[in-house]
């Protein structure tokens, strides 16, 4: 009996904590918290960013896909993502009926030529504007910078009639001439704003060494200013892989075409075999694509040095 009635068992807690204790466990709940916190941010960062992957990518896989198929399997509804089977043939068969490489060779050589010009002229015009101080430069380069809000027709006809009078209609002349001039607005834009990011002390102390302008311009500013450079390379030759509507209104001859203009003689006035022209689509788009992702790096690099203030 006396067993039975023994006191029943204290319950003990456990002994309170100390204050660098307590403070320890709030920090470890925070820090547990704001790791949730960045783990829940993070999943919703990349969830958003593959979706828009995803987005930008379909129309491309769709161009590939649609280049292997079957003309019929082109237009058919629903869209046939996996073509069975798979028509190889649709690119010897493009590059047999057009001369596509000729094509391909024109477009290259309007694109490099349009670079040269891009680079010294673009480079010079924004060098004078970010490097050197002169009356009414900065109301100048803003005047400049409003001539990018007109649009291509504005200008159409008048320059047609001044490169017709020129003897220049039906060459490449009146598309690659103008850059030898300036005519890249963008361009010097991105130059200008790379080149005020430059400390001007690397200027001044090669005036006290005697230097004058060009031999700081050539010098010291271009080789400092590759990153930029290359993405002025890059945004200039994707225009120029692109333009339809210049080639359009000035080169007349077929065998002068770049690629823009000869891939639309793949579309036939009754019937158009849409997997050859995915085709054609495809291997235009192959060299942008790769350049791109041998250039991202300083590409990348170009356009955020570009964009801090100087």
């Amino acid at each position: 009996m006396s067993a039975m009635h023994s006191a029943p068992t204290r319950l003990t807690s456990s002994p309170p904590q100390s204050p660098p204790q307590q403070a320890w466990a709030r920090d470890a709940r925070r820090g547990r918290r704001a790791r949730i916190r960045l783990f829940g941010a993070g999943v919703s960062k990349h969830t958003v960013l593959i979706a828009l992957s995803a987005m930008f990518a379909l129309p491309l896989v769709w161009m590939v896909g649609t280049s292997v198929k079957t003309a019929g399997q082109a237009l058919q509804l629903p869209v046939v993502w996996w073509p069975h089977p798979f028509v190889w043939s649709n690119y010897p068969d493009l590059f047999a009926s057009l001369p596509y490489f000729r094509f391909f060779w024109n477009t290259f050589l309007y694109a490099a030529i349009t670079i040269v010009g891009v680079l010294i002229s673009s480079s010079l015009v924004a060098y004078g504007f970010s490097r050197l101080r002169w009356p009414g430069r900065d109301g100048l380069f803003y005047v400049m910078l409003m001539t990018l809000i007109l649009p291509f027709a504005c200008t159409l006809i008048p320059l047609f009639v001044m490169y017709k009078n020129f003897g220049w209609i039906g060459t490449y002349l009146p598309l690659e001439v103008p850059t030898f001039f300036g005519s890249s607005v963008f361009s010097t834009f991105l130059l200008r704003q790379f080149f005020m990011t430059i400390p001007q002390s690397l200027s001044e102390a090669a005036r006290i060494d005697g230097a004058n302008e060009f031999y700081i311009y050539s010098r010291i500013i271009m080789p400092l200013a590759k990153p930029a450079l290359a993405s002025v390379v890059l945004f200039q030759f994707v225009y120029c892989w692109n333009d339809y509507l210049g080639p359009l209104v000035y080169i007349s001859n077929q065998n002068s075409y770049p690629l823009s203009l000869g891939l639309t003689l793949i579309l036939g006035d009754y019937t158009t075999n849409w997997a050859w022209v995915m085709a054609g689509a495809t291997a235009a788009t192959a060299p942008i694509v790769i350049l791109f992702f041998l250039t991202q790096k300083t590409f990348i690099q170009g356009i955020s040095l570009a964009g801090q203030k100087g």
